[in-house]
């Protein structure tokens, strides 16, 4: 009789929204059940278990928060050192700096204490295999340069223990390389990947009224967390800008997060009333880009902007900032316009253009549109990971994770 070992990969993740949740989900959607058991430890598990329902994927909760919160983080720590050990735990796979702190140390708990529990291990480790993703850049951030260099020293330690980082932009790669000291061999990049043939919806009238939004007029707009790195408050000063040449243009912005009511009043000192748009958290984005004529991308950080990939898959002509891993997606005047960070003229420039040359604007989002198809699918980001998960098994003799037994 031939009996099927598959390999335990727990996935440990922050409370996260947008390009992190979306990444997480649609590996552990898509990656192949008959090779690997996941187990996915999370905050809010009720909404997690929900969204994996159907399956096969076991939700653990735990109390890891998104800022350093120690009697927190030592519970979660040692919550995920017993689910190791208990669950027979080969692959301990990360995502963002928080859960890579909690998630590495606590694998490294394991393997120093040398037991985990009984039966076959793909590999002949004396505990967990050690993956780290890196979704954004620690470094951007308006820190004092003692915190940088606080958590430089802490990652160091921590890649130490690491066995390999995956990053998803090769401006990420780059990144750790210089401040964590990380060699080049033990980093993989694979970009993020989206269902690209689920923005393909056509522009309705009807859903712009329903907004707001003049139905015949230009819509200029971002989809974005409203937090600090995301530089919203540059794109309602292009907006300003852009009004003032362009009488009749429209602004949208759609998402939540800390600074919106700030974004708000920063919109009605400039005169905008009336002429942009916070929609607040929209379910289903792919009926917003349609919409758009223009949509814009203010980041002042980014790791790889999942919003861009959409606005790409979605055919829109897009202006971004040259922020993090944007370049890899957008390449200036081929698949849309790059501005510098932080510069509302430069980004008011870019919508005017593409604004006023529709033919060339058509252009360059086919363009975009295809670059979308050929390197940022879900399929492809889906493969890569599962070539990574089958380097860990290292040659020994294990078929796509999956060695055989005989039993009389």
């Amino acid at each position: 009789m031939i009996e099927v070992k598959k390999m335990n990969i727990l996935h440990v993740v922050r409370p996260a929204e947008g390009g992190m949740k979306n990444h997480v989900l649609s590996l552990l959607k898509h990656l192949d059940k008959e090779k690997y058991h996941f187990v996915l430890c999370c905050p809010d598990g009720e909404e997690w278990g929900s969204l994996l329902s159907g399956t096969g994927v076991q939700v653990r909760e735990c109390p890891l928060k998104g800022e350093i919160s120690p009697w927190s983080d030592v519970h979660s720590i040692l919550k995920l050192v017993n689910m190791i050990k208990s669950l027979n735990i080969d692959v301990v796979h990360t995502h963002g700096m928080k859960a890579g702190l909690v998630g590495r140390i606590a694998g490294q708990l394991v393997r120093s204490s040398g037991k985990i529990g009984g039966g076959h291990r793909p590999f002949a480790s004396p505990g967990p295999y050690l993956i780290s993703t890196v979704h954004n850049s620690i470094y951007q951030y308006a820190l004092p340069e003692y915190q940088k260099r606080f958590l430089s020293t802490l990652q160091k330690y921590l890649a130490r223990q690491t066995d390999k980082f995956v990053t998803v932009s090769q401006a990420l790669k780059t990144e750790i390389m210089a401040w964590e000291g990380i060699q080049e061999k033990n980093i993989e990049v694979i970009y993020n990947g989206i269902p690209v043939d689920s923005f393909t919806k056509k522009s309705s009238p009807y859903l712009k009224i329903r907004l707001g939004l003049n139905p015949i007029t230009p819509v200029v707009g971002t989809v974005a967390r409203l937090a600090p790195q995301k530089g919203v408050e540059f794109f309602v000063q292009a907006a300003f800008l852009v009004s003032q040449i362009i009488d009749t243009v429209q602004f949208l912005v759609v998402g939540e997060g800390p600074l919106k009511k700030e974004l708000q009043r920063q919109a009605e000192r400039l005169g905008l009333r009336g002429k942009i748009i916070f929609t607040g958290h929209y379910a289903d984005v792919s009926e917003i880009y349609p919409l758009m004529d223009v949509f814009a991308v203010p980041s002042l950080s980014e790791g790889l902007s999942i919003t861009t990939i959409e606005a790409m898959a979605a055919q829109r002509p897009i202006v971004a900032s040259a922020a993090g891993g944007i370049p890899e997606l957008i390449s200036h005047r081929q698949t849309g316009f790059l501005v510098p960070p932080g510069d509302h003229q430069a980004l008011a420039h870019g919508i005017l253009e593409l604004l006023k040359r529709p033919k060339w604007s058509e252009k360059l989002a086919k363009a975009a549109r295809q670059k979308a198809q050929a390197q940022f699918t879900i399929e492809q980001m889906v493969r890569q990971t599962d070539d990574l998960y089958q380097q860990i098994a290292g040659g020994r003799e294990i078929a796509g994770f999956q060695r055989r037994y005989a039993h009389a």
